[in-house]
């Protein structure tokens, strides 16, 4: 079970929508809803306001033919009441006419000859005729009966149709062209935001900012957001600060501020892969001093700071550009000559240290000493090729020497 979990997340973040994406979907249906709402709207107010007009033009039409009929019913003449309607006959719309007399009885009937060009719209609009009653002195004498037809009405359906579609085009379209210019003017401020998020959280750049958004919401996060920035900025600083002073203490010495060991054999190993690299050469000084113990017990501890710390002075005043240099025990020391080349030889640089160290020495009580030192030299790769063979090698000519030394007192 908890080796699917990660899968199933995997998907459904993958499957997350963005939030423009979102808000075109949502601006999409509003838009949608509000065209179709509109269209709705406007083919009722078109079918309310046809079917008024073809209701007028009907009555309309069914009171000239009164009229005309009138003396045709009087006298039960049927070719008068054709002659009576046959105006009507002529106006479009008209699908069938019929005179009937005071009993009901039909005197004249006319029907189009022209085909009902939308049956449907003839149902929609005229699903009865329309009667007007023919009157002489009040009394009724008659009756005419119109059919209407949708001939009148299809030109108009057509351009009711097309302005309708028109507008509703008109609407759809401005309506997303707001909609995007509110998602831009929204969305691109959220963007800037979240881009500044993503900076500080895969780079640390904490000296992004928010820039003003013009939006008082979003500006009001900005301000937040840059102020959290601003104390994670002085966090940053405070703890890079921390770290490089604890950096510092784990690879040197407290005493002398130089490397110790451990940084001393991470740099031997870098110049040892270097140079062979390069196939060039470097050499290894071990500098032990003399009778350092005696000095400790003569002079008390303060003392043999002291003459650590001269001798680390001496130490770091031979160095060339590029030389290294750690104290990685008590009273020993290392120096890395590197490059070695044919103008340089570390035997002029370890009787430098010797006359620098054969300077008296300041000690807290007053007295003065005079410290020496012993200096094995190794060279790479003549005296080894790796690091404990080259530390070996100076180890055993700085044995030599201070051997050497006690000789010749």
């Amino acid at each position: 079970m908890t080796g699917r979990t990660p899968g199933r997340t995997g998907e459904r973040i993958g499957a997350r929508t963005t939030l423009q994406k979102l808000l075109s979907r949502f601006h999409f249906g509003i838009t949608l809803f509000a065209v179709a709402l509109s269209g709705i709207t406007i083919l009722l107010a078109g079918v309310t306001a046809l079917r008024g007009y073809a209701d007028r033009n009907i009555e309309l039409a069914a009171q000239l033919g009164a009229y005309g009929v009138e003396p045709a019913l009087i006298f039960n003449d049927p070719q008068a009441a054709r002659e009576g309607i046959e105006p009507l006959t002529q106006i479009p719309g008209i699908a069938r006419l019929r005179v009937l007399d005071d009993r009901g009885r039909p005197l004249i009937e006319w029907t189009s000859p022209a085909d009902d060009p939308a049956p449907l719209l003839t149902r929609i609009f005229f699903p009865e005729p329309y009667a007007v009653a023919v009157r002489r002195n009040g009394s009724a004498v008659g009756k005419v009966e119109v059919w209407g037809d949708s001939s009148t009405l299809t030109d108009y359906v057509r351009i009711g149709l097309l302005a309708g579609l028109i507008c509703l085009l008109i609407t759809a379209f401005g309506t997303i062209a707001l909609a995007r210019r509110f998602e831009y003017e929204l969305v691109k401020p959220l963007n800037e935001i979240a881009t500044v998020a993503h900076d500080v959280r895969l780079h640390r750049r904490f000296d992004k900012r928010v820039q003003p958004l013009g939006i008082a919401e979003l500006d009001r996060l900005g301000g937040d957001i840059n102020a959290l920035l601003d104390e994670l900025q002085g966090w940053q600083g405070h703890m890079e600060s921390e770290h490089a002073i604890l950096a510092h203490r784990a690879s040197h010495d407290p005493l002398t501020e130089m490397p110790n060991r451990a940084a001393f054999d991470e740099q031997l190993a870098r110049r040892i892969e270097a140079a062979g690299r390069r196939g060039g050469r470097f050499a290894l000084l071990f500098i032990d001093a003399d009778n350092f113990k005696a000095a400790n017990d003569n002079f008390g501890h303060a003392a043999g700071d002291a003459v650590l710390v001269a001798l680390s002075a001496c130490i770091k005043d031979t160095l060339r550009k590029g030389d290294f240099a750690a104290r990685i025990g008590g009273d020993e020391f290392v120096v890395i000559i590197d490059p070695l080349d044919s103008e340089t030889v570390p035997g002029d640089l370890a009787m430098r240290i010797r006359a620098c160290v054969a300077q008296p020495v300041a000690l807290p009580g007053g007295e003065k000493y005079r410290a020496s030192v012993s200096v094995g030299v190794a060279v790479y790769p003549e005296n080894g090729a790796d690091a404990t063979a080259l530390l070996t090698a100076a180890d055993a000519a700085m044995y030599a020497d201070k051997l050497t030394n006690r000789s010749i007192r």
